[in-house]
């Protein structure tokens, strides 16, 4: 039976495979989506029969009609607004709680930018222009800049806990029931890892889980999972 997600999971495969198949070529091709707007889980799950792509476990939610908390809610609406200039606007992501932080990255292509951080990651979309996107990757305002066709990603190297480590990177430190989710949703979309998913610095205090992999622009992102999260800054001195 062809589900709509098996269908979904199979364009984003193509899509991504003719992305990096090209990266490696030195251009990317425009790739268009028919609905170009990314949905984030919360919002996929309350139109239905998208839940297990988008991965709801992560978010805690019991069913796709349930109605989140005031809290989880105080600024999304679906309802259009307009600022005091005229312009209109729908909010459909909340700010992080406390300091939301925010970095600007260079990428190739925007159209398959939009394809990997909407529809791979699931992150909601922002404002935008012509030159520049802006996303909520987990409350967190990430913005891709255009940065002409031939950007790519610089990499250096460094060792931590046996594996070579793509630097720079970036990305957010999870639970471990959203790591997994996201997890397997980037091994469904077909995403090579420059480091598999894995424990590292088993027995330690900073023991956790972690998976590196980049973006279409070569752009390396880490996701990572503290088995302890009250120790994502504890200070001691890690042997190599």
């Amino acid at each position: 039976l062809i589900t709509w997600h098996t269908t979904k999971m199979a364009i984003l495969r193509l899509s991504i495979a003719a992305a990096l198949t090209s990266l490696a070529r030195g251009s990317v091709p425009r790739v268009r989506f028919a609905s170009r707007r990314c949905m984030s889980p919360r919002r996929a799950l309350s139109i239905g029969g998208y839940d297990s792509f988008l991965g709801n476990k992560a978010l805690h939610l019991r069913g796709g009609n349930q109605e989140p908390t005031t809290e989880a809610t105080r600024y999304l609406t679906t309802t259009t607004k307009a600022s005091p200039s005229g312009t209109e606007y729908v909010t459909l992501a909340n700010p992080a709680p406390g300091s939301p932080f925010h970095l600007a990255l260079p990428v190739h292509d925007l159209e398959v930018a939009k394809i990997f951080y909407g529809n791979v990651l699931g992150c909601e979309e922002g404002r935008s222009s012509e030159k520049w996107q802006d996303y909520s990757l987990h409350g967190h305002q990430i913005v891709c800049h255009w940065a002409g066709n031939d950007y790519r990603c610089k990499d250096y190297f460094n060792p931590v806990d046996g594996d070579e480590i793509p630097v720079p990177h970036f990305g957010v430190a999870m639970t471990e029931e959203e790591f997994h989710v996201m997890a397997d949703r980037l091994k469904e979309a077909g995403i090579k890892f420059i480091v598999e998913p894995h424990l590292r610095f088993k027995g330690q205090p900073g023991e956790q889980w972690t998976m590196f992999f980049k973006d279409p622009s070569g752009n390396n992102l880490e996701f990572k999972a503290m088995t302890t999260i009250e120790n994502l800054f504890a200070k001691y001195n890690v042997v190599d």
